[in-house]
C-alpha cells in the first residue's frame, strides 16, 4: 500500500515521532496519547472544508499542527510549514522525510514578507485570533482565507466558525474582508 494511501498509518507515525521527539525536547504541551489526539482531531476537523490541489501555509508551524496532520490526509495540496525555532524546524524537516510528504519546510519568521500569497493561510495557537489575522494577512493572496484556530468562545468580524470537538473553532476569515490599508 502506498503512503498516499495509508493516511492512517502515517498519522501514527507522526504521533509516535512527536512523542520521542517531544522526550527531549518541548514540541507541545503534552505528549499524553489523548492529548496528541486531541491536537490530530483539531487540525484533521479543517480537511473536509480545504478546496482541491489549493496553496496553504502554516504560520508558526511548531511541532506541526495543523500542517502535518492535514498534508497527511490531503496529499493534493501544496503545503508549506513556516517556523523560525531550529529545533522544530529539524523534527518538521525528519517528520516529512520520514513520511515522504511533498511539503515545503522553511525556517523564516512568519513576520518577513512572501513572494506571493497562498489560497488559505494557517495558524493555530499563535497569538490571539485578531493579532494572528494581522500576522497572516501578508500571507494570504486576495482571493484566499486565512484559518485560525482559537479557543472557545473567540470571534472575528466576518468569520465563519468550523466547530472543534476539543470546545474551540477554526475561524475563517475570507482576505477579502480584511483591511489591507491603503499606501
Amino acid at each position: 500500500m502506498s503512503r498516499a494511501l495509508a493516511p492512517e498509518r502515517d498519522l501514527a507515525v507522526f504521533a509516535r515521532e512527536l512523542t520521542r521527539w517531544g522526550e527531549r525536547m518541548n514540541l507541545v504541551g503534552s505528549t499524553d496519547p489523548a492529548a496528541i489526539s486531541r491536537h490530530l482531531e483539531d487540525a484533521l476537523a479543517a480537511v473536509p472544508r480545504i478546496p482541491q490541489s489549493i496553496s496553504v501555509v502554516d504560520l508558526g508551524s511548531g511541532a506541526g499542527f495543523p500542517g502535518i496532520p492535514i498534508a497527511i490526509a490531503r496529499r493534493d495540496i501544496r503545503m508549506s510549514l513556516v517556523e523560525i525555532r531550529e529545533k522544530r524546524v529539524a523534527f518538521l524537516r525528519h517528520v516529512v522525510r520520514t513520511l515522504e510528504l511533498d511539503v515545503d519546510v522553511r525556517r523564516e519568521s512568519f513576520e518577513s514578507t512572501p513572494a506571493s500569497g497562498a489560497d488559505l493561510v494557517l495558524l493555530r495557537a499563535v497569538a490571539t485570533p485578531l493579532r494572528s489575522l494581522a500576522i497572516a494577512r501578508p500571507w494570504v493572496a486576495a482571493t484566499g482565507e486565512i484559518w485560525i484556530w482559537a479557543g472557545a468562545g473567540a470571534d472575528l468580524p466576518g468569520a465563519l466558525a468550523i466547530p472543534l470537538a476539543s470546545g474551540g473553532a477554526i475561524l475563517r476569515v475570507p482576505a477579502a474582508v480584511i483591511s489591507r490599508g491603503t499606501d
